[in-house]
């Protein structure tokens, strides 16, 4: 039926609007959710992670969050973590499934099977985390997948698969600080970092930020990335 549906909605020019209320109303649970158990699932991957032998850091909206609001940004609803792809046990998903964190979805290219984001659910909240590499002696990077230009999901995963970037970030340390009364590692270069995502204005709170708006040197590669899903 879902698959009728889409094509239908495909055919009169009407899915981008379908997934945007698809998208509005699991935003709304996952809110709900992410508000009632967010802190708590944050420190529980923390905690999982150190005993893995991984070091888990915030990036993205999280980081930013910690960094200027010392919390979660108001109208976030997921947690985007980062780990150091050559830190990372072979058994790291099965670590992370024996402590409550349940693989959703993982995202690889086909070339050479590599997975490069994974999603987690915890406490029914979400959770992102995103493979770090070096991209050069001065920096490292992690890939972020997009939208197909065109098609819906399944036909694309199915096809050409997804475009992507290579979002890259200044090489440095890590240092500890706490938030929610816990230790959590932060980038020592947090502020160049979010300033490369965010723009220099990054103080600011902006309740619809996209992407889209900035200009960085993030890289468009040819590769495509493509969905797993393990549930």
């Amino acid at each position: 039926m879902r698959d009728l549906i889409v094509k239908i909605a495909i055919k009169l020019g009407l899915y981008k609007k379908l997934v945007d209320v698809n998208t509005y109303f699991i935003n709304k649970k996952k809110t709900k959710n992410f508000n009632k158990f967010g802190i708590k699932t944050f420190i529980q991957l923390d905690e999982v992670c150190r005993e893995a032998g991984v070091r888990m850091f915030p990036i993205f909206g999280t980081q930013l969050g910690l960094f200027r609001d010392n919390g979660f940004i108001p109208f976030d609803n997921d947690i985007d973590a980062a780990v150091f792809a050559d830190e990372r046990p072979l058994n790291f998903v099965d670590i992370m499934k024996k402590a409550g964190f349940i693989l959703e979805t993982s995202f690889y290219f086909k070339e050479d099977n590599r997975v490069v984001i994974e999603q987690y659910t915890c406490n029914d909240v979400h959770v992102d985390i995103f493979n770090i590499y070096e991209l050069s002696d001065s920096d490292y990077y992690c890939y972020v997948g997009r939208r197909h230009e065109t098609k819906e999901w399944k036909e694309a995963n199915r096809t050409d698969g997804f475009p992507c970037v290579i979002w890259p970030f200044t090489k440095c340390g890590l240092v500890e600080k706490e938030y929610f009364g816990h230790l959590f590692y932060m980038p020592e270069k947090t502020e160049e970092w979010l300033r490369g995502v965010f723009g220099e204005d990054f103080m600011t709170p902006v309740k619809n930020w996209t992407v889209g708006e900035r200009k960085t040197r993030i890289i468009y590669p040819k590769e495509r990335i493509y969905r797993r899903l393990m549930r």
